[in-house]
């Protein structure tokens, strides 16, 4: 069984265009952002580390090269398209732990128990962070007993204050993911489809690094 970490970096980042570069290797704390995210894939315990990249975004080759990650070359259409671009190959048991190159979150070892439900027996296990960032999040809705109920993506009106950042999962878990635009769409067809998702709350230090506002707040010291 195989751990892989899937990074999507294959967007054209307009919410905060102009840019001089790639989203991806935009330095917050003197660190590319995306480096954050893999230092969070290596303590789960990949055992490869994947970037999903178009060609002419050179910047984040080259660094994907510099970190010892595998590049996927590809023109993905969808978010979901350029995870399944870096699953190629992938065994049904394979385990993929997927998150996203422009988020910063605590704790550092938020993958650890993500993978140890996977080895449980979950196929899909979601890490949840508390925060008030919810319009361009996928947040998650749950019954009177705290099962999850369903995975609302960017909603007008959430139905809680959690939503999941990050997730491990067997690759058959994931089969029919690039049929949706976003994966939180898939998890939740999932769930109502009966497929349990198990989660575990990881903290309320959640930052999406997408727009200008996040951006300066990511990278302004603090007063």
């Amino acid at each position: 069984m195989a751990i892989v970490g899937v990074i999507p970096a294959a967007g054209y980042a307009t919410r905060l265009q102009p840019l001089e570069g790639s989203k991806e290797v935009l330095p917050v704390a003197g660190r590319p952002v995306m480096d954050y995210l893999v230092e969070r894939l290596r303590i789960g315990g990949c055992d490869e580390l994947r970037v999903v990249t178009r060609p002419e975004k050179e910047d984040v080759v080259a660094h994907a090269e510099a970190i010892g990650a595998a590049v996927v070359l590809a023109h993905p259409q969808t978010p979901s398209e350029s995870f399944v671009a870096g699953m190629s190959g992938l065994g049904p048991d394979d385990v993929v732990l997927i998150g996203w190159p422009d988020t910063l979150w605590e704790p550092p070892d938020g993958y650890v128990p993500l993978v140890a439900a996977v080895r449980e027996g979950h196929d899909i296990a979601l890490g949840l962070f508390q925060t008030r960032d919810l319009e361009r999040s996928d947040v998650i809705a749950f019954d009177e007993v705290g099962r999850v109920t369903g995975v609302h993506v960017k909603p007008a009106h959430p139905p809680s204050g959690w939503i999941w950042g990050c997730a491990a999962a067997r690759r058959r878990a994931l089969v029919g993911l690039e049929r949706e635009e976003w994966p939180g769409s898939f998890f939740d067809a999932r769930c109502r489809a009966g497929v349990e998702l198990h989660v575990t709350r990881l903290s309320d230090s959640w930052l999406d690094v997408g727009t200008r506002d996040a951006l300066y707040r990511a990278t302004s010291p603090a007063e």
